[in-house]
């Protein structure tokens, strides 16, 4: 699937712009905050409704406006060959749209755009929390089983209402029934998470990114309880009745799935530790290159790749090994920068933009 059409108004510098892309290579370059970073932000917030920048949705808005509109054309992905889809923020209303219907879920929204991205913070999926590479696997899960997302949405609630019990004592009452629903969830889910991480490790290798030290790269998940403890339902409900009294003192939940890690490991070291900055933001653009390949089996249905500011992700070098996978995966790119790529490495079917003071103008 690809984004034939994209309109973005008020969204930061950019008060309104119309672009027509290609399924391949769009590259958009110009200087410092001449609107190339708004374009990707528009872009995520029209698959993710939220941007990595900022926790304040109004701070989108372009100043003096009172909304924001982000719509696009989607084509070959799930309804028909070719469709609209939109999301509109008014302060903290928000609207979407899929086919010229309202929808109220914005997991909809995202089904209909699977859209990775690779910007200068991206180096933070190895070097960042838990939680950030936890995401990685849950945005495959997402993508290749209809029952991940609801599944973990129950997980989430399971232990919003164990973490209550946990804190207030007149709902100490509930937590054996807490317990038992958590017991039952965590095997489902740890389970689609390893599947996801199945598919990550395929399609890292099939990928063949051209350094070694992505070569080099192994991926372990945890469990979320300490090593050697079985995630079997009876089990867990004997886990959590060892380890009542100390989670009762710390008021939250210790252990579950929200606690699991994934390894990022070179030589059995973490990552994180051992290799230089280079090859950090080398590794983390892989990983997440291998990510929008997993979502689906299918060729024609993997994600659209955003890549913002190239130039300070990596070096000239390794921006022409970037190339030369991007050329193999055959997915729709948009990339943003401050210069256009070496000759060398732009397709032939390439679209080039020149952006300033965020108005957009064909090359």
């Amino acid at each position: 699937m690809w984004l034939e059409q994209l309109s973005i108004s008020n969204c930061r510098i950019i008060a309104q712009c119309e672009l027509d892309l290609t399924p391949r290579a769009n590259v958009f370059t110009g200087g410092n905050a001449s609107g190339k970073s708004s374009l990707v932000e528009a872009l995520v917030l029209l698959s993710r409704g939220r941007s990595w920048r900022t926790a304040r949705p109004q701070e989108l808005i372009r100043h003096g406006e009172d909304t924001l509109t982000v719509t696009g054309r989607i084509a070959g992905g799930a309804i028909h060959s070719s469709y609209p889809i939109g999301i509109a923020r008014t302060g903290r209303e928000t609207r979407i749209r899929i086919n010229h219907a309202d929808v109220r879920q914005q997991s909809e929204l995202s089904s209909h755009l699977p859209l990775t991205v690779i910007h200068p913070d991206s180096v933070e999926l190895i070097t960042g929390p838990p939680a950030q590479r936890r995401a990685l696997l849950d945005w495959i899960a997402f993508y290749r089983s209809a029952d991940f997302h609801p599944l973990w949405k129950n997980g989430q609630r399971i232990l919003r209402q164990r973490n209550a019990c946990l804190r207030d004592p007149t709902q100490r009452y509930a937590l054996g029934y807490w317990n038992e629903q958590l017991a039952q969830v965590i095997p489902e889910i740890q389970q689609q998470r390893q599947q996801a991480l199945q598919a990550l490790q395929e399609t890292l290798q099939e990928l063949a990114f051209p350094h070694a030290v992505v070569g080099r790269v192994g991926l372990v998940l945890g469990s979320g309880f300490p090593q050697g403890v079985l995630l079997e339902q009876d089990n867990l409900l004997r886990f959590f009745q060892r380890h009542e009294e100390q989670e009762l003192r710390a008021g939250t939940s210790l252990y579950g799935p929200h606690r699991v890690e994934l390894q990022i490991l070179l030589e059995n070291l973490p990552a994180a530790r051992v290799a230089s900055r280079g090859e950090l933001k080398l590794l983390g653009v892989a990983l997440l290159l291998a990510q929008s390949q997993a979502i689906s089996p299918s060729a024609a249905k993997r994600g659209i790749i955003a890549i913002d500011d190239l130039a300070s992700e990596l070096d000239t070098d390794n921006q022409a090994l970037l190339f030369q996978v991007l050329a193999q995966t055959g997915q729709q790119q948009i990339i943003t920068g401050t210069r256009l790529p070496e000759s060398a490495f732009i397709q032939g079917d390439t679209r080039l933009f020149h952006v300033e003071q965020g108005q957009f103008r064909p090359v």
